[in-house]
């Protein structure tokens, strides 16, 4: 997992939010703070905040709130309202107590950002599942996967392809019989198989079963392998692809 403790605060503030909160688990888990949290009011202004671990510990959470937030990070209540905090008591002086709760902690179950995906496909073969595909990433917040469709009517489509599998982080590639026969999805192969930053995740379906057209760089990577056409075998290999690309059940 990256270290969401790094990434810059977003400008939209429902996405600073998120952040918060998903940062309060991250630390929280790793044991930089405690995940109970004093939060000192003074005419329902907060004034600051206070961790409930050891001397290091609450030195760590004023430390990364001054660092990251410059001390402009959402309010307590934001993060109540939102569902991330439970709120436990409060106590005198104005100060109430809070607690990270599991819809904070849920949030570490999913990459800090989207990956960006790469669908290669031969469009005879697996069209109807890159579109699963896609309708899976999309519904995990993988806003843009990108799939042929994508290509805007007079881009320079030969060198659009070549750019954005090299930027991509994953390669999905839908092979079924006879899909390793196009050049168009060998070539596609070829770039991301030389690109050392470029994860290839095939998915054999529809009977594919291995075969000597399978490229020496590709045949060596675990396939997620559709075994049957049921319901069933689509399913478990949509979980199995949103796994391997961070995202838990």
């Amino acid at each position: 997992m990256d270290d969401p403790l790094k990434q810059s605060p977003p400008e939209d503030p429902v996405e600073r939010i998120h952040m918060l909160a998903r940062d309060l688990a991250y630390g929280a888990l790793n044991g930089l703070w405690a995940p109970k949290i004093s939060v000192v009011f003074v005419a329902r202004d907060e004034l600051y905040w206070a961790g409930h671990g050891s001397g290091q510990q609450n030195q760590n959470l004023l430390e990364y709130l001054e660092q990251k937030w410059n001390d402009q990070h959402p309010s307590a209540d934001l993060l109540v309202s939102f569902g991330y905090l439970n709120w436990l008591e409060e106590k005198e002086s104005g100060t109430n107590v809070y607690i990270v709760n599991d819809k904070a902690f849920a949030l570490l179950e999913k990459p800090t950002a989207p990956p960006s995906v790469f669908i290669s496909y031969r469009r005879n073969q697996s069209s109807a599942l890159g579109l699963l595909v896609v309708a899976r990433l999309k519904a995990v917040g993988v806003e843009n996967p990108f799939i042929d469709m994508n290509i805007d009517p007079g881009d320079e489509w030969h060198a659009l392809l070549e750019k954005t599998v090299q930027q991509s982080q994953f390669v999905i590639a839908l092979i079924g019989p006879g899909t390793l026969e196009s050049p168009y999805v060998r070539r596609e192969l070829e770039w991301a198989l030389a690109m050392p930053s470029v994860h290839v995740i095939p998915l054999w379906h529809n009977g594919y079963v291995g075969d000597g057209t399978v490229p020496e760089a590709l045949g060596s990577k675990n396939a997620i392998r559709i075994k049957e056409e049921s319901a069933e075998e689509y399913e478990l290999a949509m979980i199995k692809l949103m796994n391997r690309l961070g995202y838990a059940p």
